[in-house]
C-alpha cells in the first residue's frame, strides 16, 4: 500500500526529500499482537523501538528505491534507526538531541519545542494562550537561541538549518494565531541567518512591529 502511495508522491512533488514523521511512537506498543511478536521471533527484534526500527527501515529502501531521501521526526532514530547516510531528522524533543544525531551520522533540522515551537505559552500568566510542554517560551528566548548552540565544530556541517513548528488544533481565531505566531516567527527568521555577535533583541523589538501578520 505504501508502495502505491510513494508511487503517487514520486509523480506529484519533485522534492528530493520525503517527510515520513515517525513520532511519538509510545513504548509497549504492539506488544499485545501476535503477528507483531511472530514478526519479531523471525528478524530478532527488541520491542516497540525494534519493530519501529524495522518497518522505518523498509520505507527508507522503498523511497531510496524511488530516488527520494527519508526524512522524519528525531524518533525515527530510535531502535538503532535507519541508515543514517542521507537520512534528515528533524530534532524537536530538546537541542541535546540535534547533537546526539549529529554524532550518529545523521542530518540534522534543528527545531526544539523549547525554542521553535510557536503553540508554546509565551509568559507564565494564567491567561496567556498557548501549549506548555516544552515550557514558557517568550520571544526574546526564541530570538536569543542558538541553533548551533554546543555543537562540536566537526559536527556543525550536519546541522543543515532551523525549522518553526506550529499545531493549530486548540487555536480558535485568527487573534488566537498572531499572538502565537508573532513575534516570533520573524524572531526565527533572523536568529536563522544572523551571526550571534550581531544580533540586537532591542533593536529587532523596535522594528519587529513593522513585520506582516495573517
Amino acid at each position: 500500500m505504501l508502495g502505491k502511495v510513494f508511487d503517487e508522491m514520486v509523480t506529484i512533488f519533485t522534492a528530493p526529500v520525503i517527510h515520513v514523521g515517525g513520532d511519538e511512537v509510545a513504548d509497549n506498543t504492539w506488544m499485545a499482537s501476535p503477528l507483531a511478536r511472530d514478526l519479531m521471533d523471525k528478524h530478532g527484534l527488541d520491542g516497540t523501538f525494534g519493530l519501529q526500527s524495522f518497518f522505518m527501515k523498509r520505507i527508507q529502501e522503498m523511497l531510496k528505491a524511488r530516488g527520494r531521501r527519508l526524512a522524519g521526526w528525531d524518533e525515527v532514530s530510535h531502535g538503532g534507526g535507519v541508515t543514517p547516510e542521507g537520512t534528515l531528522l528533524m530534532a524537536w524533543r530538546a537541542p541535546e538531541v540535534g547533537i546526539k544525531l549529529a554524532s550518529e551520522g545523521y542530518d540534522v533540522v534543528m527545531t526544539p519545542g523549547q525554542a521553535y515551537y510557536l503553540d508554546m505559552v509565551q509568559d507564565e500568566a494564567w491567561q496567556e494562550p498557548g501549549a506548555s510542554w516544552a515550557g514558557t517560551v517568550p520571544p526574546k528566548h526564541t530570538y536569543s537561541f542558538e541553533a548551533a548552540g554546543e555543537f562540536p565544530e566537526d559536527l556543525k556541517p550536519r546541522l543543515k538549518g532551523v525549522q518553526a513548528c506550529i499545531w493549530t488544533e486548540n487555536f480558535i481565531s485568527r487573534d488566537y494565531f498572531n499572538r502565537l505566531v508573532f513575534p516570533r516567527l520573524p524572531a526565527i527568521a533572523e536568529a536563522a541567518w544572523t551571526p550571534r555577535e550581531n544580533k540586537d533583541w532591542l533593536r529587532f523589538a523596535a522594528t519587529v512591529r513593522l513585520s506582516p501578520r495573517l
